[in-house]
């Protein structure tokens, strides 16, 4: 039903572009759309429309096959800054025409009013900018941490010496993991299990950008800084893209040579960022530094003695956690406890001490309540 209401709304904004909104056309199919959305909205308080990513959020379900009408909705609304809009219960067919009018102006803005509430991600803040009184629910959509890997998975997928990255997709969802902490206090609630070997890259990398931003925000970082440190957490093993599937996907413990063919990655990262447009220094940094040491050593060998860049130290703790408490094919996950004992451990030789206890201090608290 919420399928057949898009199509037909955006079929009455496409009458609306090309006649006007008294047409007839757009007052039929206006009308039909109406009708449906009162129907949706007897079994609900609201219809809840958000964009992540290329994707169409309804009350916090992905709706997939969204079609032609879908995919133009998302791109008028993209065009206005918007990514979300909420239509509440008790919403009169002048509010709707309203709206329709507003999607269909190549000039006009989308006005909210009293039962149409639209608002727009601000990815320097991380927060809404809103038109009008914004309501939001602050519940973590079922399922979003899932998606989340699926959209790494397409941008990994994508990654080549020849193609420029989708900066668009990957601030998209740095941003959606931003507004997800001011949704739910529990950290482990939106990290991914790994569910095949083959899924370990994208889901490690998803779960390393989540636990990076959820140590930036808890030491204050704000604004483009918290935006380039989830972009440097997402792109962090991108080197790995370059190496065999054979050796990463091994079954076994690997050996000498294996392990230095692995400890290469830091540069092939580093390199393949390096040459890119638009991708943040940061992110080249902590490419080549997340395996250094907060004592120095660690590799690449020849950045050895380099001071870790704070950034990188950062992502180095997610990395750590995550890769421990995630079940490998030579060994299995260890328990959370487990793993803090372990940082905890090398706080001053592999990680910052006073980073080591501001995480353990955020997780243990974030998985208190």
């Amino acid at each position: 039903m919420v399928r057949s209401f898009l199509s037909i709304a955006m079929s009455a904004v496409s009458n609306c572009s090309l006649y006007s909104k008294d047409h007839a056309s757009v007052e039929e199919l206006g009308r039909k759309a109406f009708s449906i959305l009162n129907t949706l909205l007897e079994e609900s308080e609201r219809l809840e429309l958000m964009i992540v990513g290329e994707d169409l959020i309804v009350n916090k379900s992905p709706l997939k096959d969204i079609g032609i009408q879908g995919k133009n909705l998302l791109k008028r609304l993209r065009k206005k800054g918007i990514t979300r809009v909420d239509i509440l219960r008790g919403v009169s067919y002048a509010e709707m025409k309203q709206w329709i009018a507003g999607i269909a102006s190549v000039h006009e803005e989308i006005k909210g009013s009293a039962h149409i509430k639209v608002g727009t991600v601000d990815v320097r803040i991380g927060g809404l900018r809103v038109d009008g009184e914004f309501v939001a629910d602050m519940a973590v959509p079922p399922g979003l941490p899932s998606v989340q890997v699926e959209k790494v998975k397409d941008l990994y997928q994508g990654v080549s010496p020849f193609k420029k990255l989708n900066m668009t997709g990957l601030e998209d969802i740095v941003v959606n993991f931003i507004l997800t902490f001011k949704r739910e206090v529990n950290i482990l609630k939106l990290i991914s299990p790994v569910k095949s070997y083959s899924e370990y890259t994208y889901t490690h990398a998803t779960n390393v950008t989540v636990l990076s931003l959820f140590q930036a925000e808890s030491l204050g970082f704000k604004d483009d800084l918290l935006r380039d440190i989830g972009i440097a957490a997402l792109l962090h093993d991108v080197g790995k893209l370059f190496m065999s599937k054979e050796l990463l996907e091994k079954k076994v413990a690997l050996d000498e040579w294996e392990r230095s063919e692995i400890r290469l990655h830091p540069v092939y990262g580093a390199k393949f960022l390096a040459k890119m447009d638009g991708v943040p220094r940061l992110a080249t940094i902590v490419a080549m530094e997340h395996h250094l040491r907060y004592d120095g050593t660690g590799y690449p060998v020849y950045a050895m003695g380099k001071k870790q860049h704070l950034c990188s130290q950062i992502v180095a703790i997610a990395d750590f956690f995550d890769a421990l408490r995630s079940q490998r094919p030579y060994r299995k996950a260890l328990e959370v406890k487990e793993v803090l004992a372990l940082i905890k451990k090398d706080a001053g030789s592999a990680f910052n001490p006073f980073l080591v206890d501001n995480f353990l201090r955020s997780m243990q608290a974030a998985l208190s309540e």
